[in-house]
């Protein structure tokens, strides 16, 4: 039996952009949760009981705003929960319904709406590489760039993404790189609301829960001619020496410097001709001006200096696609059931709780060390002003529950913070100093609680 909701949709939009049949609701319930061995049997789990579909009645695909703001209000006037999904590209089951509805695809809303010196203004749906591409046509250059840029939107990693290539440099999206947002709110009729400077933190990284998102203005910053390389070290002590190095020089341009232990190098396979069994790689883009210094200080702390990539070389995997998101797909090749905890260590004891950690867990823990220079990630550690923060993705062999928890026990007992993405509840991810601002506002555009319900667990009248 069709719902009254989707004939009133079908009467609204027409039959071809309201999908109804199982097999494509199921596509459109997959991102990348299932890194995570807790979210994925918890999604399993959900679908015993409640079926594959997840109580999803249909995925709605509008061509415009118009008709978003009608689906929107269709959808509010019937008391559906809706959840707003760009590219699926999402690891902590942002995209995930835990309460059924409809799925809003917002893949059509495309474009460039506006470009200047230092912004750029692009609808929803816009693929971040597209705009990446346009902001690089006039010599301009998004600070942070998703590893999932090919088909990652606007609009979907404003809500589910906060950290990528360029966060060593320019942070996070907390840090001043979201200028602006345009968002509707789930009323009917919605209402149109502009968000500027610091009145755009209730919307970012908060799963689409507060406001249906339609227009995105990015900070743009001057173009770099970026090439990659890979430090090669004997041991990882030396490699996060290196990478400490690197990340108190200034004057060179960063879009990427991680160093991986030996067990973690194990997983690029595009670059195994590059190393030696047990030995440690620091993966690095840097600017192209500057690399005859990142290859003295290579040298310097006993590392090899390869060059990787440079912009013309078309046929080589860029290591963009080896790190932050992307480097774990590169772990799961080799061990399915690993876990991961993004961590942050005290500036001035990094290695000594790196050290601990590996003492502890020993081979069941591999180890990547990094520098991520955010005023708001030094802030949730009581660290005031800007500067860089250690950070990493840990991996856990194997990544039980019970280690899990365990790791997460230990960090706290050591003074290392954490983002836990091993949880649906926003409250519980490790990455907001105050929730209340985001629960006030989310009453005033949400007050049904019909976004994405589930993902913020206090406070929240349904």
């Amino acid at each position: 039996m069709t719902s009254p909701l989707i004939e009133a949709l079908t009467s609204a939009l027409g039959d071809e952009q309201i999908i109804v049949a199982p097999k494509e609701i199921e596509s459109a319930l997959r991102d990348n949760s299932w890194l995570s061995p807790l979210l994925a049997q918890h999604i399993r789990e959900l679908k015993t009981t409640t079926g594959k579909t997840l109580q999803v009645d249909a995925v709605v695909i509008p061509n415009s705003i118009e008709q978003l703001k009608r689906v929107i209000a269709l959808a509010v006037r019937h008391n559906v929960p809706m959840l707003v999904r760009g590219g699926g590209t999402s690891n902590f089951g942002q995209t995930i319904p835990l309460h059924g509805g409809i799925i809003i695809d917002i893949r059509r809303l495309t474009g460039i709406i506006d470009i200047g010196n230092d912004r750029i203004t692009v609808a929803a749906g816009t693929i971040q590489g597209d705009v990446d591409a346009a902001a690089r046509a006039r010599g301009l250059e998004l600070p942070i760039l998703t590893t999932t840029y090919a088909s990652a939107t606007a609009a979907g990693w404003v809500a589910g993404g906060h950290v990528g290539l360029g966060a060593n440099t320019y942070g996070t999206i907390w840090d001043g790189n979201i200028l602006g947002v345009k968002l509707l709110t789930a009323e009917d009729p919605p209402r149109e609301i502009t968000l500027t400077g610091d009145d755009v933190l209730p919307v970012l990284h908060t799963y689409g829960t507060t406001g249906v998102i339609i227009e995105v203005t990015f900070r743009l910053v001057p173009a770099h001619r970026w090439v990659e390389a890979v430090g090669v070290f004997d041991d990882f002590s030396s490699a996060v020496r290196f990478t400490a190095a690197l990340a108190d020089q200034d004057d060179i341009h960063q879009r990427v410097v991680a160093a991986q232990d030996a067990a973690i190098s194990r997983g690029f396979t595009p670059l195994r001709d590059l190393f030696a069994e047990g030995q440690s790689l620091v993966l690095m883009i840097v600017d192209a001006e500057r690399v005859g210094r990142c290859r003295e200080l290579t040298v310097q702390h006993g590392g090899r200096f390869v060059p990787w990539k440079t912009p013309e070389d078309a046929d080589r995997i860029s290591i963009g696609l080896m790190v932050y998101g992307h480097r774990m797909l590169w772990i799961k090749k080799l061990t399915p059931q690993s876990a991961f905890l993004h961590v942050y260590f005290s500036p001035d004891r990094y290695a000594e709780q790196l050290q601990a950690l590996a003492n502890a867990f020993g081979s069941g823990l591999w180890l990547e060390f990094k520098y991520i220079r955010s005023r708001w990630l030094r802030a949730l550690r009581g660290l005031q002003g800007d500067g860089n923060l250690p950070a990493a993705v840990l991996t856990l062999v194997p990544g039980d529950g019970d280690t899990l928890h365990a790791l997460m026990d230990f960090c706290k007992q050591i003074g290392v913070s954490y983002q836990n993405p091993h949880t649906f509840l926003l409250e519980e991810s490790g990455l907001f100093p105050d929730f209340a601002p985001i629960l006030s506002f989310k009453r005033r555009v949400d007050p049904k609680n019909l976004l994405n319900p589930g993902k913020i667990g206090q406070g929240v009248r349904a």
